[in-house]
């Protein structure tokens, strides 16, 4: 029978766009480093996000006076009007290490329009002194209400040429009032302009108000904390003692030296491999190079392509990593695998392509590729295979390692070398088994009954690829509506499974044949294992449509991280009753984002709230410590953690002693909001994990102490006993008394 061709302009494009971001990616870095050189002096740190700037604080800046001559002396000002209720912290040199307290007010001057600075920045008048319940560990806090001015000498030299000067600062600071503050940041001020004169002799050097003021102001005792809505409603809470000068665990390896760091980037890779984010990959390889197998001839056989996936695979993931992290930010690469029509091109592609594994049609380049010289179809091997890598890269960033999280905040920052390295160490090692399974189709080739197996393992192939593709299309469809109004749905996407597994099952142990089997189909040892397996998948996954979730390993740290997240709802209510909960769930019904927060709760074990606010508001109202845990709605590691750890009878006792809140940094899902609204305050979560852990890592647990100071953390899927260990000991580290410790226990 003759098989109609399907072009593939589609796979051809996205190659192209791979190649292009791969041979361009250098020459976008050194432009941006042209344009930057072109505009000037730029600050040491990256701006904050302008949204999160805080609305209760004005800083500006001037110079005094705003004439002068070669050899005088100016003073650079900045002064902060601070709203009423607010304060913003003293200066100092060092911005406070993690927990040491709030974060004080900091400038970095970076462009001086040639001018010396002399001396260091003082403050027009003293700061209050007091004591905030916020930071419990230091006997007070240093801070300034209303209005304060900053100011540092300025000289210029004796022979500048008249005219404009621009003058430049960063700041870093936050403001806080009595219950909640905004994020801490750093933002470039408004330029100032000092006009330099032509000749003259030098003014006298201005009165500057120093830190000296003979009358102290008395301090003003903090209000109580209130349950009101903070005044900076769209910053999260308060981060104070998060600091700035949080590290991720691999920048800490990064700092002990090149040896540790490359040995935590390669564990690293090894760790990947058995997240369930890289699977669907392993059978879409081996149908791909049994395609090209089938089709290959010339010089470049399947070891070449094999190898070139490989490198590929490395170059690719390095690549697109560093340059997203650093052109947009350390979560750019998590935002674009949740992009719904990326996922739908993805969805579609795996379809096509088993859908050819079947039968259906076959694949071929255009007739102009393959013409283009007598290596056309060598050369079409190597466009295919770079855009597998490609696949594989974007569709592995929907677990966000751990590892990476921290090299990609790191690019971020502007730093490339460690980024470089680790992530070229951990995609060779993420990469090397995907290069056995390359040369796999080749070993089975050479089998006995080579096409029969051949044909086999296409039939079969096809048939995961089409059961990958539903996953692709839940995951597109969680950017547009809530997961119960969603069509691939768990209860569908487990039924598409449970009967895909049964019909490859059926077809492995030869009870009915395609149009390319042999007429008499022998099943030998290895089908019959090997179909008796997906059979035994079938009736293992059929329980679950019931609501009565299978036990052990394969459903817990497997299948519940492929499968949609409201998989919980299924299997909940269950788990729900033998905790004693009678109503676990609540759908929120405003449409207020901060209100909606507040009312919707989910049930993993215990209720997890989603407002950090109000987990606040209870935490320091019952003296019990927080738990965040930053998740997503598509992130697997996420989904195994709530199905398989957090209802453990050595973990679910643990989480009752905290007040619990789920942060989402992929989609924030109420059913009362926008899907605008869900990728706005996504953001806004996203920004306070790089704040709290240095880290774009889903799922990462951040354990807060009932004053909201940060006093643990740990990333990533963790079996049940080593999880309740880090909960234990966070516990310890957050009470500091047995008075904590006997709330908790009470509770």
């Amino acid at each position: 029978m003759r098989r109609a061709h399907l072009g593939w302009p589609a796979a051809v494009g996205a190659s192209a766009l791979c190649l292009l971001v791969l041979i361009a990616g250098p020459l976008l870095l050194v432009e941006r480093s042209q344009a930057a050189d072109s505009q000037g002096p730029a600050p040491k740190k990256k701006d904050s996000r302008a949204r999160f700037q805080s609305k209760n604080a004005k800083l500006t800046t001037s110079v005094e006076p705003a004439e002068a001559h070669p050899g005088g002396t100016v003073a650079f000002k900045v002064t902060a009007k601070v709203d009423p209720g607010f304060h913003i912290y003293k200066y100092s040199r060092d911005a406070a290490k993690p927990g040491a307290g709030p974060l004080p007010t900091t400038f970095d001057l970076f462009d001086t329009g040639g001018l010396m600075p002399e001396g260091d920045w003082t403050a027009s008048r003293e700061p209050i002194r007091h004591p905030e319940p916020a930071f419990p560990d230091i006997p007070f806090v240093e801070y300034y209400e209303d209005e304060v001015s900053w100011s540092i000498h300025l000289k210029v030299p004796p022979g500048a040429e008249p005219g404009k000067k621009i003058l430049r600062v960063q700041a870093g600071y936050m403001v806080c009032n009595a219950s909640s503050c905004s994020m801490a940041g750093q933002w470039t001020l408004p330029e100032t302009t000092l006009t330099v004169l032509s000749g003259g002799s030098a003014a006298p050097p201005p009165t500057v108000a120093a830190s000296t003021t003979p009358k102290p102001e008395i301090p003003k005792p903090a209000a109580p904390p209130a349950p009101e809505k903070s005044a900076v409603a769209s910053a999260p809470p308060d981060v104070a003692s998060t600091g700035s000068a949080i590290r991720s665990e691999i920048a800490q390896k990064a700092e002990q030296g090149l040896i540790p760091f490359l040995i935590a980037s390669a564990l690293g890779g090894l760790f990947a491999l058995v997240m369930p984010c890289v699977w669907p990959m392993v059978p879409i390889t081996v149908n791909f190079f049994v395609k090209q197998g089938q089709s290959q001839s010339g010089r470049v056989g399947a070891t070449g392509l094999a190898i070139t996936y490989c490198l590929s695979i490395i170059g690719v993931f390095t690549a697109v990593g560093v340059l997203c992290s650093f052109f947009f930010s350390a979560s750019a690469l998590q935002t674009l695998a949740n992009n719904a029509w990326l996922n739908i091109f993805v969805a579609l592609m795996f379809l096509v392509f088993g859908l050819s594994l079947l039968g259906m049609f076959e694949i071929r380049l255009p007739s102009f590729l393959l013409n283009a010289s007598s290596q056309g179809e060598n050369r079409g091997g190597v466009v295919g295979v770079i855009f597998m890598a490609l696949t594989l890269t974007i569709t592995s960033f929907t677990c966000t390692f751990p590892v990476v999280g921290g090299l990609l905040a790191m690019a971020a920052g502007g730093d490339f070398f460690y980024p470089i390295v680790g992530l070229a160490t951990f995609s060779t090692v993420l990469a090397l088994p995907f290069f056995v399974l390359a040369l796999s189709p080749g070993m089975i080739s050479r089998m006995p009954r080579s096409g029969d197996w051949m044909n086999a393992v296409k039939v079969v192939g096809g048939l995961v690829e089409i059961g990958a593709a539903l996953k692709f299309v839940n995951t597109a469809e969680q950017s547009f509506v809530p997961a119960e109004d969603a069509w691939m749905n768990a209860p569908m996407m487990l039924t598409s499974w449970i009967a895909l597994s049964t019909v490859c099952g059926v077809y492995l142990l030869g009870l009915f044949r395609t149009d390319h089997d042999h007429d008499e189909v022998k099943v030998g040892a290895g089908r019959m294992l090997t179909g008796a397996a997906f059979l035994g998948l079938a009736l293992f996954l059929t329980p679950a449509l019931f609501g009565h979730a299978p036990k052990g390993p394969l459903w817990n740290r497997i299948i519940v991280g492929l499968l949609p997240p409201d998989i919980s709802e299924l299997i909940a209510p269950p788990v729900a009753m033998a905790s004693g909960e009678s109503s676990p769930e609540v759908r929120a019904t405003s449409t207020d984002p901060d209100e909606a927060e507040r009312q919707q709760k989910s049930f993993h074990g215990v209720q997890w709230g989603m407002s950090l606010s109000q987990a606040r508001e209870e935490a320091a109202r019952e003296k019990r410590p927080i738990l965040i845990d930053f998740t997503g709605v598509n992130c697997t590691n996420c989904r195994q953690m709530e199905i398989g750890v957090f209802p453990n009878r050595q973990v679910l006792p643990l989480l009752k002693r905290f007040v619990t809140v789920q942060l989402y940094t992929d989609f924030v899902k109420i059913p009362s909001l926008t899907p605008q609204q869900w990728t706005e305050r996504a953001e806004i979560n996203q920004d306070l994990l790089l704040k709290m852990t240095g880290e774009a890592t889903n799922p990462i647990y951040v354990v807060l102490s009932p004053d909201g100071r940060v006093v643990d953390r740990i990333g990533g899927f963790n079996e049940p006993r080593a999880f309740a260990a880090f909960l234990t000991q966070a516990l310890e580290k957050a009470g500091g008394s047995e008075k904590v410790a006997q709330a908790a226990n009470g509770d």
